[in-house]
């Protein structure tokens, strides 16, 4: 009897073959950093490095500029998640479910950040602070990534206003609840996946913000991305995989805390 044979057709192994490629296009970056991280020597055309170490990674644990950046990084980044949370929640709220004059303005104003480009941004943030003397300090770091982050967090939030169904608030507003109840008590717990999805991002939009923090920092208040900089521009590249690993992990760690949650909210919910 002929061995069966097994065949996909054409369209599928195409979608296979794209997934692969775009699967290797972002992996391949973090097996390198990875691998570089780890390398006590690594020469061409070796593939992989020919002799492994920790020492990079124990240089930056006993490094104290480094574990204060590493502080400082995560110190802004949960301080600028829970504040862009805060105000792009009811912001998006406003601008998704009320009409009113300059709202097309207010739009716009949040969309500034987005287009115009962080050097140039930054350059005018930069000498705001400079001016009323904010410059270097902790409040001026998280600022300037308050104003990267929060038009992302605003428009995050308002495509899940735009999604509710308006009928559920109507019955709690019909059945006699406070408008402030029905926010509280319907609408936002039909946010909280939005709020979380954009928590997520903003955190790690903080954690790799660069060319704000650079302008806007001190060597006390720099974060990792800083140090990355100063160390890849000294040609430390193994210190420097080290350092983004560093960077990388608590976004990773904090993304898996979260999808964890939401997994298990939609399923009590369902």
């Amino acid at each position: 009897m002929p061995a069966r044979r097994f065949s996909l057709p054409l369209g599928r192994m195409a979608a296979y073959g794209v997934a692969l490629i775009l699967f290797a296009f972002i992996a391949a970056p973090l097996f390198v950093l990875f691998m570089w991280s780890i390398a006590q020597q690594w020469f061409w055309p070796s593939i992989l490095p020919t002799e492994f170490t920790l020492r990079w990674y124990r240089w930056a644990i006993e490094t104290p500029n480094v574990l204060r950046a590493l502080r400082t990084s995560l110190v802004v980044a949960v301080a600028v998640t829970l504040v862009t949370t805060i105000v792009a929640t009811p912001a998006a709220f406003v601008l998704s479910r009320f009409r009113f004059a300059g709202r097309g303005a207010i739009r716009t104003i949040f969309s500034v950040p987005l287009l115009v480009p962080y050097i140039s941004l930054g350059v005018g943030v930069a000498s705001v602070f400079y001016t009323v003397g904010l410059t270097g300090s902790l409040v001026a770091v998280i600022l300037a990534h308050m104003i990267a982050a929060l038009p992302f967090g605003v428009l995050i939030i308002s495509a899940a206003v735009d999604d509710l169904a308006p009928e559920i608030e109507e019955a709690g507003l019909a059945c006699g609840a406070p408008p402030l109840t029905v926010f509280f008590r319907l609408t936002l717990p039909q946010l909280a996946p939005a709020m979380m999805a954009q928590a997520v991002y903003v955190f790690m939009l903080s954690m790799d913000e660069f060319t704000l923090t650079l302008l806007v920092s001190s060597p006390e208040t720099a974060t990792l991305p800083v140090q990355m900089y100063s160390a890849m521009g000294e040609g430390y590249l193994q210190i420097s995989s080290a350092l983004a690993m560093l960077l990388l992990a608590p976004s990773v760690l904090f993304s898996y805390v979260i999808a964890r949650f939401l997994r298990t909210d939609l399923a009590h919910g369902a």
